[in-house]
This record gives C-alpha cells, structure tokens and sequence, in this order.
C-alpha cells in the first residue's frame, strides 16, 4: 500500500473517495476548507496510475504522504509568548504536509535548565502518540542537561531537534542547527532543516510500523469497520473522529460510554477485542485501541 495527498475542489472527491475504495484502499483522513478538501488515503502500488489518471481528470494535486498514518506529539517547552519565538508551528506544519497527524504538547514545567521536567499528565500524553518531536534552544549547556531529563519516561521513539551539536542519548535522533529563529522558515536552508527533521521522524515511523506489520488486519480496516458499526462517531465535533495510528487507532468518544461497544465491533470473524486491548485516553473523551503487541 501506498500513502498519498489528495488536494483538490470540493467538487467531485466523492467519486475520488469511490475509485480509492473500489481499488481496495482505504480513506484515512479528510479535511475540508472552504471549497478545498485534502484527503490522505492509501491504494495498492499496482493501481497508482489510475489514481493518478482520476486526480488530472478533477485537476486535482497528488503528493506522497510517508507520514499518513501516524500520530506524532511535537514537544515545546513552553508555548507562552514571553519565551518566543520558537518554530513548534513550522515544525508541526512541515510534518502535517507529510500526512502526519501532530498534536502539539506545550509543557508546564518546561522552562528553566535545573527546574524543567515532565509531569505525569505528560508523560502518559505523549507515550500515547507513535512518535514524539522534542524541540529545545540555542544553547549547548542546557540542551544537553534537558534532554536527558525530558525524554527519560518516554517510552516510545524520540526526535529531538537544537541548535548546538550534542550526543545524544542513547535511543534519541538529534537533529542540530534547529534552535530558535526569529522569523518564519521560509528560506531554501531553513526548509532544509525541516526537511531534515521529517526524515529522522519518517525513519523512526517506519521502524515502528516493521513492528506492526505482522497483523493481518491494517489500522485502516478496525476504522471503516468502527465507523460502520458505531454511529455516534459522526456526530464527534471532531475534524479527525477516528485517527489511524501505527499501534491502531484512537476513537474520540468517552470511554466510559463505548468501550464495551468498540470491544464488540465484528473484524470479520471475530471481535475486535480478540486483537486489539481498548483503553481509556488520558484525554477526556478519547479511547484508545491498541494491538496486543503493543504492550
């Protein structure tokens, strides 16, 4: 399978939306402005041209996604604007473009080289996403004493970004001259760097998914078949009612009230609890559905 961005008009992406899933694919995300809406979707390689074929036909714009399908935490020390500028929104951004969904994670107690550190809330927050983007300073000294302590609970791959050259941790991807910059990276050498940021993600994502490709039963599929048997999902405020991850998926519905149910979804025959454990997020409203080789 192939992961792809859709970009195009509002006007005919339901007969775009019908050929990904006559072609055996599957839609993972949509999302609509105005009169433009961007879908990322995966189709078998074999069948890439005719997809190609149907996007020139609706003068529609089609890119690769190696990111689709994972859900990655982007990690600030801080978002309050005393501590501006930092480039937590490029970053995101940059990554969203390679069908990445990001969530951004502003700490509480980020500030500070000696005081900075994580709080429970946190850590479990961000050990709930695929991968997670750390973004520290300029400064040699303290990038080097907080990393350490940011990422020592952090039990699933880490990207972290600065500006000096440091070692890293052992487990850690650093990526350096990041730090910093007043301005928006709009320059050739700055898309550089954010480019150098997403192949150090895209690299820990697909070691991640070698983890998980053994299921015979892809993410994608539990979503369709969740959607189909659980209604209430599209009554979700939310522009993503059930994110694909690489570990499955998260279901942005009280799990109090639909636990019982999402373990009950028919996965053709048998349940869904027989291969996925469904557990409460530490987002209020949320649950999460995890394969077993997850944990």
């Amino acid at each position: 399978m192939i992961p792809l961005i859709f970009n195009g008009g509002v006007y005919g992406h339901q007969e775009f939306e019908d050929l990904v899933h006559d072609l055996g694919g599957f839609v993972i995300m949509k999302n609509f402005a105005q009169t433009e809406v961007t879908i990322f979707f995966i189709v078998p390689e074999e069948d890439i041209e005719r997809v190609k074929e149907k996007a020139l036909e609706l003068k529609a714009e089609l890119k690769e996604a190696p990111l689709a399908g994972s859900e990655i935490a982007v990690v600030v020390p801080t978002i309050s604007i005393y501590h501006l500028p930092h480039n937590s929104c490029d970053v995101a951004e940059y990554l969203r473009r390679k069908g990445a969904k990001t969530n951004m994670v502003g700490l509480s107690r980020g500030v500070g080289k000696r005081l900075s550190r994580l709080t429970a809330f946190e850590r479990d927050l961000i050990n709930e996403h695929d991968v997670a983007v750390f973004l520290f300073g300029n400064f040699k000294e303290c990038v080097s004493e907080k990393i350490g302590k940011m990422v020592r609970d952090i039990t699933i791959p880490v990207v972290a970004t600065g500006f000096p050259k440091i070692e890293p941790p052992e487990g850690v991807e650093y990526v350096p001259n990041l730090g910093r910059i007043v301005g928006k990276f709009s320059r050739d050498s700055d898309i550089e760097l954010l480019e150098n940021v997403a192949k150090a993600v895209e690299r820990q994502v697909e070691k991640r998914r070698r983890i998980f490709e053994r299921f015979d039963v892809p993410p994608y599929y539990l979503k369709v078949e969740i959607e189909n048997q659980i209604p209430e999902i599209e009554e979700s405020p939310s522009p993503a009612p059930v994110t694909v991850k690489i570990d499955g998926l998260r279901v942005k519905l009280p799990y109090e009230k639909f636990a019982e149910r999402i373990r009950n979804v028919r996965i053709l025959d048998f349940k869904l609890e027989d291969i996925c454990n469904v557990l409460p997020s530490v987002v209020e409203g949320h649950t999460l559905v995890r394969f077993w080789g997850a944990f």
